[in-house]
């Protein structure tokens, strides 16, 4: 653990293992002052001083001294004018754990709120894993200006991959002025993460909506059943018959996967999958789902088929095509059958 006290402008001497800084120029009014623990799974780091507008704290920890080694924060900006006194909590990237005794630095900056390359002052500071101390002062948010999108929420629906369909994600906020070229998301508006992956009873699942899509993309349609034991799912792939028609037009070459059991459910799956491949001629599609059985089967919760109260499920999913935004030339082909697209909204 380490106090360090910076007056942003010239060192004048060093004493007793406590930097100490002398004001020179004038011109330079900010100052940060801190002090950090760092623990196993977090750091607590504490900051104070006096910060002139248009400038702002930057701060980043490393598992090795001097700023070196692998990133255990992200590059993270706290906002701060005039005289302040904040403080932040901060756990390891990935929920890394680390080893008491273990080098820890953080580099420290006072840079451009807009650009935090541009830096009045900025220095690595050492110390080793230890015991975290409580925060001193108001607990704030700050920016991980270096964090990647964060999941929020998904459909709720396995896709064929194991994974969930239609993962919702946020980004933190960008800075003002970004070094480099900036991502443009505006094209990945109403757009899944996931483009062109279909889930045949979309509209009974919230959030399985397949957004926009492009003719560029490649369409995919699946569907899924699941049980308690895979021989009762078994007993479902024997006995179903699908009725599975797209603008009026019979599915051809459905493919059935394994049966497999997905992490984070107790269940057994099947996953079905028809790959159209890409090139659509924009416009409206229409997915109409129905299955039955030739006899009763149960799922471990529920009966289906003859004389139970599932005899037949039937379900629709509807989504639009349209020319791509990127100025891709698109010789628009049939996908794997002749389809028609219909106005919007379609018949049910």
């Amino acid at each position: 653990m380490r106090a360090i006290h910076f007056f942003a402008g010239f060192m004048a001497l060093l004493a007793l293992s406590i930097p100490l800084y002398a004001q020179e120029d004038a011109s330079y009014t900010s100052t940060v002052n801190w002090l950090y623990s760092a623990c196993e799974d977090r750091m607590v780091i504490d900051f104070t001083g006096m910060m002139e507008p248009g400038y702002d704290l930057y701060y980043q920890a490393f598992d090795a001294y001097g700023g070196l080694g692998e990133a255990l924060t992200g590059l993270r900006r706290i906002e701060v004018d005039g005289e302040y006194a904040v403080s932040q909590i901060v756990p390891w990237l990935n929920g890394r754990q680390l080893a008491l005794g273990a080098p820890v630095s953080v580099v420290i900056r006072i840079g451009s709120e807009s650009d935090p390359d541009t830096t009045l002052f900025q220095t690595p500071s050492d110390d080793v894993l230890g015991a975290c101390d409580e925060a001193t002062s108001t607990l704030v948010e700050g920016i991980d200006l270096s964090a990647g999108p964060q999941l929020v929420s998904t459909s709720g629906v396995f896709a064929p991959d194991g994974s969930m369909l239609n993962p919702v994600y946020a980004y933190p906020p960008a800075p003002i002025v970004q070094i480099g070229a900036r991502p443009d998301r505006s094209a990945d508006e109403g757009r899944t993460a996931d483009p062109g992956l279909i889930f045949a009873s979309c509209q009974d699942a919230p959030g399985a909506d397949p957004g926009i899509l492009y003719d560029t993309d490649v369409i995919r349609l699946f569907w899924s059943w699941y049980a308690q034991t895979p021989q009762q799912v078994q007993q479902h792939i024997d006995a179903v018959q699908f009725s599975i028609h797209l603008n009026g037009l019979e599915l051809p070459n459905v493919h059935v996967s394994e049966i497999k059991q997905l992490p984070g459910s107790g269940d057994w799956w099947v996953f079905y999958t028809v790959n159209f491949g890409d090139k659509w001629e924009p416009g409206h599609y229409e997915l109409h789902f129905s299955q039955s059985w030739r006899e009763a089967i149960s799922d471990g919760y529920e009966n289906f088929g003859p004389d139970t109260a599932n005899e037949v499920l039937d379900s629709i999913c509807r989504f639009s095509i349209q020319q791509n935004p990127h100025g891709i030339a698109v010789l628009h082909e049939q996908p794997a059958m002749p389809l028609k697209t219909y106005p919007w909204p379609a018949s049910e």
